[in-house]
């Protein structure tokens, strides 16, 4: 055996043993800090304070554990969420609630007892997140036609290289975006306020496929957590990481990515161990997702 591959095994073996001596509180608190400083609120209050408590917190580490720490934290982005509630994602909102389950896993008197109310939390928030947001879809008749999905594949730039990529002529979406301009002069005048914008049989295809993806996918993954047993969660963590994996990549919504996979990572820790390096790669996944891609390929 070369010196090499003793010298990999040994550095594997530290990084298990690392990732074993981890406690879910502390993983959890550097994760969920990590989400408020990188895809948090832009109010400048909440930036102020967060970054504020992200160098304390660099400083005397022993912060992370302290429930004060995460009630500033909770009462600074619930200012910020009040302040432009009417523009916020709703996964804004989600940010924030965990932040109060932070506060309150913090306050209670031993671990085990914070790591079940993490636990607890992390999981209704998985069923009910993804069977409410399934069922306001399947009752809007403009998601369920597949109009919305066509919409942001012809105009919002976010879907555009994505649609480059699976075969959309860009050509198509131009042309659509060209149109809407007609609407936003104030010199136009179009009847009905309305106007049809040219797409393609493939377009439609690719928009109703996503839709029925994106529908059934959310059922299933709130299903499949419902249980609580161990078939089940896994097979609801392995569609999660599916879905993680699949959707940040067309669909730029880092912060709630980074929230849902936090979610998973917590309902796994310690219940399906082999599944915390899989969210790990998520987490590293959502990260390299930002690279300027859609950029590239768009040029």
């Amino acid at each position: 055996m070369s010196l090499a591959s003793i010298s990999t095994r040994i550095r594997v073996g530290e990084i298990q043993s690392y990732l074993r001596d981890l406690n879910l509180l502390g993983l959890a608190s550097a994760l969920t800090l990590f989400l408020v400083i990188v895809f948090g609120f832009e109010h400048w209050i909440t930036k102020i304070i967060a970054n504020a408590l992200f160098v304390a917190a660099l400083v005397f580490p022993a912060l992370l554990r302290h429930h004060l720490f995460w009630l500033i934290l909770a009462l600074s982005s619930s200012i910020a969420l009040a302040a432009d509630w009417y523009v916020s994602d709703n996964h804004k909102y989600l940010l924030v609630y965990w932040l109060w389950v932070m506060w309150i896993s913090h306050l209670q008197p031993s671990r085990d007892e914070a790591e079940n109310v993490l636990r607890w939390h992390a999981r209704f928030f998985l069923i009910f997140i993804f069977l409410v947001a399934a069922a306001q879809k399947f009752f809007s008749p403009t998601y369920m036609s597949g109009e919305m999905f066509e919409l942001k594949l012809l105009l919002d730039s976010r879907f555009q290289a994505f649609g480059h990529l699976i075969g959309i002529d860009r050509a198509v979406s131009d042309e659509a975006l060209k149109l809407t301009l007609v609407l936003r002069s104030p010199l136009s005048e179009v009847e009905g306020n309305a106007l049809i914008l040219n797409s393609t049989d493939w377009t439609a295809q690719v928009a109703k496929l996503i839709t029925w993806y994106d529908l059934f996918i959310q059922i299933a993954i709130g299903l499949l957590f419902i249980p609580k047993r161990y078939h089940t969660d896994l097979a609801g963590h392995v569609l999660l990481l599916f879905f993680i994996f699949t959707t940040y990549l067309p669909a730029p919504v880092f912060g709630f990515g980074w929230t849902i996979a936090i979610l998973g990572l917590v309902t796994a820790f310690n219940r399906i161990n082999s599944l915390v390096y899989l969210y790990f790669a998520a987490f590293l996944g959502i990260l390299c997702y930002q690279v300027p891609w859609r950029e590239w390929v768009l040029a």
